[in-house]
């Protein structure tokens, strides 16, 4: 007899329920991020996120500019960790991709900050962001990740 109330065979070897399969997955550490949200203009938006000892961070994101140039619309991107040390920072962003590490375990916080004159439509910013073996490629575009030196090691890339 098999220890499940005497079944054998195919009863006795139940797969997991829904239930059971999405305690796994709320329970599974989150290695891939990714958000899209509107911002609106002379507004401030920020998420706010763990990070392992030194755990890599890697990132992209992208804003819409919808104004057509019009009302000097500008956005600004900076990172943060708990302390308030800068981990990233881009004045008038647009697209790009930036990576860090922190060498301790720390609270990190993505703000997008967006300025401008006159009535001008929402910003699409996306984001995606990734930790740890998901985002390990990077280690051969930001060799600064890997030297030592400080309590943080960054690289920020831009891109067009």
């Amino acid at each position: 007899m098999s220890g499940l109330s005497g079944l054998s065979g195919p009863q006795a070897q139940r797969r997991p329920g829904p239930v059971a399969l999405l305690v796994f997955l709320l329970l599974v550490p989150r290695s891939v991020f990714a958000i899209s949200f509107h911002l609106p203009v002379n507004s401030r938006k920020c998420l706010r996120e763990e990070i392992h000892k030194d755990l890599l961070v890697t990132g992209a994101y992208e804003i819409s500019d919808q104004s057509g140039g019009v009302g000097g619309l500008r956005t600004h991107l900076k990172i943060t960790d708990s302390a308030g040390h800068i981990l990233y920072s881009k004045e008038d962003a647009t697209k790009g991709k930036f990576a860090f590490t922190t060498e301790d375990y720390d609270m990190f916080e993505v703000c997008f900050e967006s300025k401008g004159t006159g009535r001008l439509p929402d910003q699409l910013v996306i984001l995606d962001m990734k930790h740890g073996v998901e985002a390990k490629n990077y280690e051969e575009v930001c060799p600064a990740l890997t030297a030592g030196g400080g309590s943080h090691s960054c690289c920020a890339m831009r891109f067009r």
